[in-house]
């Protein structure tokens, strides 16, 4: 059985193979010609989750510093509720 990696695991040719295949598909109904939009998505979705991450850690060391919640919620442009519900599980593991 041929096993697929995850998309979040292909490196940039990898993705250029998975397009190449698209495009020497014989249904010509379906061609990727923007590959470089991929590969910026691909860096972008990247940068989102090093993003997360270090918003993940700030809050976590911003609320171990002493900052409310709703402090932390304001700094992220959103509740007080909305920034105890996402981040507590990272103060109370």
């Amino acid at each position: 059985m041929k096993t697929t990696k995850h998309p979040t695991e292909l490196t940039d040719g990898g993705a250029k193979a998975l397009v190449d295949a698209f495009d020497d598909a014989p249904d010509d109904s379906y061609v990727i010609t923007q590959q470089d939009a991929l590969t910026e998505l691909r860096a972008a979705a990247a940068a989102r989750r090093d993003a997360e991450s270090r918003i993940e850690a700030a809050a976590l060391r911003a609320h171990r510093g002493g900052a409310s919640w709703g402090v932390i919620g304001t700094q992220l442009g959103m509740t007080r509720q909305g920034a105890r519900q996402r981040f507590e599980r990272l103060a109370n593991p």
